[in-house]
């Protein structure tokens, strides 16, 4: 009888014994089952209900919470610091698994920090603030992709009466856009001129991202890729509308000269291409997605359309979509500038991020403090966007859209404000592209208002799907109607 009662109790002592000895076992779990087996949080990414599911419990426990026996989640600016910039641990296996394209490493899939670094140099000084609002190549995108390719189908719309989905247009504005600064206008994307093919491309991409590596190289999207890369030297010459492809030669020189430095066995057409591909996904996605809740959250506020429009008049020069398209487009520095525009583009990016899941990083072999607790080496760690933008004490009601919370904030408020924000990361691995993006954003919503008054027409599954890049469930997102103001900005 004895021996049996042994082996009965003997599992018992030992899970009791290595839930003491566990240097992780003071730090508060977020369900029962965390100590012991990773069932809790994978049932929840599984289902895709991550996000929630942390963040409940980031509620009920604390700003740090063990989700698994060898990971933890962190809601707090100490956190970000320890993981994100001081600390700078290093990437989880996840990203290189999930983000890298032709079997060859990109910023985003690299897992060391030195790696990503090297790489990020080389462009960094392009995708610098700085250098987007003085440059001329930017200005005659933003006139071309914006204000006219945009206007002209804004214009087909209110003549036909017609009712279009929100989500997959400025999806296309945003590739066409972005495409463009990568290859160039003459060797970019022109999807907004050709719904239909961008349909098709949006289904492939849907397949895409389920896809593993071995089963995505060289399939639709790589290959799709690979031919802008290849394009971009024959078109260089071409007439009509020409600008540099920024982007595409400052990867290219800076890889080649690497490869001559260090002697790096480097196939450069796919290196390249591995980084391209990740810019062309991130400026089309997360863009469209922010773009259409900013129509969304405004369409039910027209008191704050007519004071974005009022704002908008205080710019020089134009972005009306008229015959007048020889004046200048306003100063995109004065653009960028506007308080409110401002204020719009940052709520929405905190009430939706695009991007809200955590960003998984892995703790240094020598461990790290983080809230008082010890934390061993090759501890995965991360923080989420969703979260983050969600402690009160920082951003009351917060899931209320509020932008005039950044407008009347004071300055210690939101110095902690700006610091919680989250939507394209922090630190050195922070998104390259967070600058491009927010120009793009407010060039695009600055050109509809100024034009146009939106209105919705069905906002049905409006709620987003909250996996790693959070569309919205339905897809179609909503519909808009639009009309011309009574008293158009000129």
């Amino acid at each position: 009888m004895l021996p049996v009662l042994l082996i009965a109790i003997l599992p018992i002592i030992y899970l009791i014994h290595e839930y003491f000895s566990d240097p992780l076992s003071r730090i508060p779990n977020a369900h029962p089952l965390s100590p012991y087996t990773t069932k809790w949080i994978t049932h929840h990414r599984n289902r895709t209900t991550e996000v929630k599911a942390i963040y409940t419990a980031h509620r009920a426990r604390g700003p740090i919470i063990r989700l698994s026996p060898t990971e933890l989640s962190i809601n707090s600016l100490e956190g970000l610091r320890a993981i994100y910039t001081q600390g700078a641990f290093e990437k989880h296996a996840f990203y290189a698994d999930t983000f890298i394209n032709f079997h060859t490493p990109n910023m985003v899939g690299m897992l060391e920090n030195k790696a990503h670094g090297e790489q990020k140099r080389l462009l960094s000084g392009i995708y610098a603030k700085s250098y987007l609002l003085r440059s001329g190549d930017i200005k005659i995108l933003g006139r071309e992709m914006v204000v006219r390719r945009l206007g002209e189908f804004l214009k087909g719309v209110v003549a036909k009466g017609a009712v279009f989905n929100v989500l997959p247009v400025f999806q296309a504005v945003g590739m066409d856009f972005t495409s463009g600064f990568v290859f160039g206008a003459q060797g970019g994307t022109r999807f907004l001129e050709d719904l239909a093919s961008w349909g098709v491309w949006l289904g492939q991409y849907e397949a895409f991202k389920s896809l593993s590596r071995e089963d995505r190289f060289m399939g639709f999207v790589e290959r799709w890729c690979l031919g802008l890369c290849e394009g971009v030297g024959l078109l260089k010459e071409d007439g009509g509308l020409v600008t540099q492809p920024v982007v595409y030669d400052r990867l290219w020189e800076g890889l080649e000269e690497k490869k001559k430095v260090s002697g790096e066995d480097i196939n450069l057409k796919l290196a390249v291409a591995s980084e391209i591909l990740d810019h062309l996904v991130a400026g089309h996605e997360t863009t469209g997605i922010t773009i259409t809740y900013i129509m969304w959250e405004l369409s039910k506020r027209p008191d704050l359309q007519t004071r974005l429009r009022e704002e908008l008049a205080t710019l020089s020069g134009s972005l009306r979509h008229t015959e007048e398209m020889e004046k200048k487009l306003p100063p995109l520095a004065d653009i960028d500038a506007l308080p409110l525009l401002d204020a719009i583009v940052r709520e929405t990016l905190r009430r939706h991020a695009p991007a809200p899941a955590p960003l998984s990083r892995v703790t240094p072999p020598e461990g790290a403090w983080i809230h008082g607790y010890y934390i061993p080496g090759g501890v995965q760690v991360s923080s989420s966007a969703y979260s983050l933008h969600r402690i009160e004490e920082v951003f009351p009601s917060p899931e209320e859209w509020i932008p005039m919370r950044w407008m009347d904030a004071k300055d210690d408020k939101i110095h902690d404000m700006r610091r919680l924000f989250y939507p394209f990361g922090t630190g050195g691995r922070m998104c390259l592209g967070n600058n491009f993006a927010f120009l793009e954003i407010k060039l695009v919503i600055a050109m509809v208002y100024a034009n146009y008054l939106p209105e919705v027409v069905d906002d049905e599954d409006i709620e987003q799907h909250l996996e790693f890049i959070a569309l919205p469930k339905g897809r179609k997102l909503m519909r808009e109607t639009l009309s011309h103001p009574r008293n158009p900005i000129s």
